[in-house]
């Protein structure tokens, strides 16, 4: 067996709710089961592995998924399996390997045993790991918000900090991750540097998939919120696998992740953007900060399907229109979401694990609101203009 995480029930915590059925996976080839197992923990699963066709029977209908190891293929149509809707046939290519036809067995085999899908690993675990994601049942991965400043000082990290506090207020189970070398660190932040805990060094380091209750249980946290920041002594910004791994294991785990990004894109800010359902731009209250948000918005408009300004502080206008051709951003710049006002207490009261009572409280309560709305599904030709 292989330890699962709870299952997120729907309008609660994900570590609220009923123990699901257990996966099946019916496979004699131990490297098969060594491949297929800790996918299947990474995404919640509980998986019963079992070697014989006889023994998957009282488990064949019932399971969330099922997955048939090429190895005992032929073993299952003779013992007379019933068909079952979304079978997955799995061979390693070391079982291609020895077969002189090449993969050329497999989809007759997949023909005849009436499988959905066919596939060969280490070569398709990545698609393996989101079709657990996408048949865990009562759960859905995590939603992801992003803040990036739109130009120095316009306190980003701030916003992203009080933006998970406050769903971390609210009940929700919240992983909160800083890609933006250039900040004091998250953790400082949030009163939580001298907290043992994995940070992005460690992180980066492992392979293969994360277990989101361990990496949950191992962040630095306080009352809903995990942390996932960098190091002091070592700022490297983390590369995109190692990114993709934690964001995944997060997604799982939590029932809000928010990615507090650098103003200068890498690909692992790249790919939190895409994943993110809003990103949001905070800027100052500055006549000149529309003007200096540009080059941010920029870097990231083409990445995000869902792009919006909080506006910190003060009042900062929007700057009157160009004459027409003069400058094509301001037909595109980015609606407000929100205001935040200025409120000199907020930072050391988020360093307690707290939130200001008052106006700032309700509109960072409606900028989550706001930054929470599902993200709008794009069509298959302005996904392909977007690439």
């Amino acid at each position: 067996m292989v330890a699962s995480t709870p299952a997120r029930t729907p309008g609660g915590s994900k570590h609220a709710g009923a123990q699901r059925p257990a996966s099946l996976l019916v496979t004699g080839d131990d490297r098969l089961a060594e491949t297929v197992a800790p996918l299947a923990a990474a995404t919640g699963h509980t998986l019963h592995r079992v070697r014989r066709p006889a023994d998957a029977e009282p488990h064949w209908q019932h399971a969330p998924l099922a997955i048939v190891g090429a190895d005992v293929a032929e073993d299952c149509l003779a013992h007379g399996l019933p068909v079952r809707p979304g079978l997955v046939l799995c061979a390693t290519m070391a079982w291609i390997s020895d077969d002189p036809t090449g993969t050329s067995m497999l989809w007759p085999l997949a023909i005849r045993l009436h499988a959905d899908h066919v596939i060969a690993v280490p070569q398709g675990t990545e698609w393996l790991l989101e079709h657990f994601t996408r048949t865990a049942r009562d759960t859905s991965p995590a939603p992801v918000v992003a803040a990036v400043a739109g130009h120095g000082g316009a306190g980003a990290s701030t916003l992203a900090l009080a933006a998970a506090t406050a769903a971390a207020q609210g009940g929700k189970r919240v992983v909160l991750i800083d890609l933006d070398p250039s900040g004091g660190g998250i953790d400082t932040a949030a009163g939580l540097a001298s907290q043992l805990g994995w940070r992005w060094p460690s992180l980066a380091a492992r392979s293969g998939q994360l277990e989101p209750e361990r990496l949950l249980a191992g962040l630095p946290q306080r009352e809903g919120l995990h942390l996932v920041a960098p190091d002091t002594r070592d700022r490297a910004v983390p590369g995109a696998e190692a990114f993709e791994r934690v964001l995944h294991a997060a997604r799982i785990g939590a029932d809000l992740v928010v990615v507090d990004l650098p103003r200068t894109r890498t690909e692992a800010a790249t790919r939190a953007a895409a994943a993110a359902s809003s990103l949001a731009v905070a800027i100052g209250p500055s006549p000149r900060s529309w003007e200096a948000a540009r080059g941010t918005v920029a870097e990231y408009a083409l990445h995000a399907s869902r792009i919006g300004m909080v506006l910190r502080g003060g009042v900062a206008q929007r700057p009157e229109p160009a004459p027409d051709g003069a400058d094509p951003f301001d037909a595109i710049a980015p609606p407000v979401w929100g205001r935040v006002p200025h409120d000199r207490r907020l930072p050391e009261r988020l360093r307690r694990g707290r939130l200001p009572r008052g106006r700032t409280r309700r509109r960072l309560h409606d900028l989550m609101t706001e930054l929470d709305r599902p993200r709008p599904v794009r069509s298959a030709a302005e996904a392909g203009a977007a690439r």
